[in-house]
């Protein structure tokens, strides 16, 4: 059973974050509590630059185990039916990693992880849910399934559960992780061949989360007591070696366009869904920046990222002005992305 914890200082974050993600046009919306719409057509990914070198391994202990034995499949009666549940464990579990609001919204063996419930990290629920079931190893999640654990690292016992399995970067233009814009195609180890890559929920904002519950930046799950921190777009340093940092997501260094290789700025972010607006508090043209929070926008990402991926939230701008890291050097508002934006990002 592998680590499951996704979190920009979770995952140790080596990598210098370069340029810019286009985000598309039409992006499903989401409303608080509810379950979100499908993404709509979303634009392919800008260029960006290199990102230097790759994540760090995540979760507790950092060690990947191997996959588990695949288990043979049933056998078929005689009319054709496969027995009890539909699958079996060389199957693939087909509602693995849809939105739920109950148990009755997930079939074929899989049941809803809920976004009240106290499973991820022993203390938080996925945004919008998420049809799971537990295991203890990856052959008991079908094909397209892995077995992770959602247990706090400082637990004795492993808690496994369920995710669906996908893959970062790849061909513009497909659909990931059932199109779910509050779900991330996310590389949980870069140590693997093929790397291990899994669709992790991630919330960004307080609206992903039900009433009662707030988006831990921290975690990107939904949990009743969020950690406290300085907000999106503030200047940060990170401990180089346990990645704390005074934000309440986490901080984040970014390279200039030339190469990636030097960062040229560190400011607080979170996670997010590349090519999604519905994330990082954003909002459109025409709308204030200066109340509601900070208000960012889905627009860093690695090098071969693509719509569906995991990438990291910038502040919104109108002008440089508006940025809230006065520390670093050169900063900028770009306003390449504006008409699908609405508004400009912070940049170095």
């Amino acid at each position: 059973m592998r680590a499951g914890k996704i979190g920009i200082e979770m995952l140790g974050i080596a990598a210098v974050m370069t340029a810019a993600v286009a985000v598309g046009a039409g992006c499903g919306s989401s409303t608080s509590g509810g379950t979100p719409g499908t993404a709509g057509s979303v634009g392919a990914a800008g260029t960006v630059g290199a990102a230097g070198t790759g994540t760090g391994s995540g979760g507790r202990g950092g060690t990947t185990g191997s996959a588990g034995t695949t288990g043979v499949a049933g056998t078929t009666a005689a009319a054709g039916a496969t027995g009890a549940g539909g699958t079996s464990a060389a199957g693939a579990l087909a509602d693995l990693g849809k939105a739920c609001a109950a148990a009755t919204d997930c079939a074929g063996g899989t049941t809803c992880m809920k976004a009240t419930d106290k499973i991820l990290d022993g203390t938080s629920g996925p945004a919008h849910g998420y049809c799971t079931r537990t295991c203890s190893a990856d052959s008991d999640c079908g094909t397209a399934g892995v077995c992770l654990d959602t247990a706090p690292a400082s637990a004795a016992t492993p808690v496994g559960y369920c995710f669906q399995k996908c893959t970062f970067g790849g061909a513009g233009g497909t659909a990931k992780c059932h199109g779910r814009i509050d779900v991330a195609c996310a590389t949980l180890d870069d140590t693997t061949t093929p790397t291990l890559d899994v669709c992790y929920p991630i919330c960004s904002q307080d609206s992903d989360c039900p009433t009662g519950r707030k988006c831990d930046l921290a975690t990107s799950q939904c949990a009743d007591t969020p950690h406290a921190g300085d907000p999106l777009g503030a200047h940060c340093t990170r401990d180089p070696d346990g990645g704390a940092s005074s934000c309440a997501g986490g901080c984040l260094p970014i390279g200039g366009a030339a190469g990636g290789t030097t960062v040229v700025a560190s400011f607080c972010s979170m996670l997010c869904v590349v090519g999604s607006l519905q994330g990082c508090n954003w909002v459109g043209a025409g709308m204030s920046l200066a109340t509601g929070g900070a208000h960012g926008v889905c627009a860093l990402a690695s090098a071969n990222a693509m719509p569906g991926d995991l990438g990291y939230c910038t502040q919104e701008c109108d002008t440089a002005a508006d940025c809230s890291d006065k520390t670093d050097p050169g900063v900028m508002c770009d306003l390449s992305a504006m008409s699908a934006v609405g508004h400009g990002f912070c940049g170095w």
